[in-house]
């Protein structure tokens, strides 16, 4: 169950010219960890859908600046009460969890959030946001942020499934 990103990836500006809610807006420009978010009110708990060595989609790699080639892909989703509320996709270039943060090639089931509010190798670069649909045809937000980890650069996507 991947949301559809159904517009292009927008700035922060571009953001605010085309959504006002200020709920979607707080958990869009949420600067902590949205797992601690989560389970600061709920009873959380993350399902890992997809933990894999595979090919991103082109424009992925375009996004981190990398050429084509394997990768890590890590899509998860995040429940608050037995409810599913964040699907998270992570790409993972090979040098980042070899040459960045070597223990990333092994958090299991720990959000990858912890690592990188627990670690200052984790740097944040961009973050951008666009509109998805969901299973029901509904729209919902997500937003890309970018990392570097010693200079190599990975990606978390999170999209808000309410």
């Amino acid at each position: 169950m991947q949301p559809k990103r159904i517009n292009k990836w927008l700035n922060q500006s571009d953001l605010l010219s085309q959504t006002d809610n200020k709920k979607i807006l707080s958990w869009l420009n949420e600067e902590g960890s949205i797992t601690k978010r989560i389970s600061s009110k709920t009873n959380f708990k993350l399902e890992i859908l997809q933990d894999d060595i595979g090919n991103a989609q082109e424009e992925e790699y375009k996004a981190l600046n990398i050429i084509p080639e394997e990768v890590r892909i890590r899509e998860v989703m995040l429940y608050g009460n037995s409810v599913p509320l964040v699907f998270a996709r992570s790409i993972i270039p090979k040098p980042v969890s070899t040459e960045g943060y070597p223990g990333l090639g092994s958090i299991g089931s720990k959000p990858l959030g912890d690592l990188i509010f627990e670690s200052d190798l984790f740097i944040k670069t961009y973050r951008e946001f666009a509109e998805f649909q969901n299973d029901s045809n509904e729209i919902i937000w997500g937003r890309r942020t970018q990392y570097q980890v010693k200079g190599f650069p990975l990606s978390i996507m999170e999209v808000f499934l309410f």
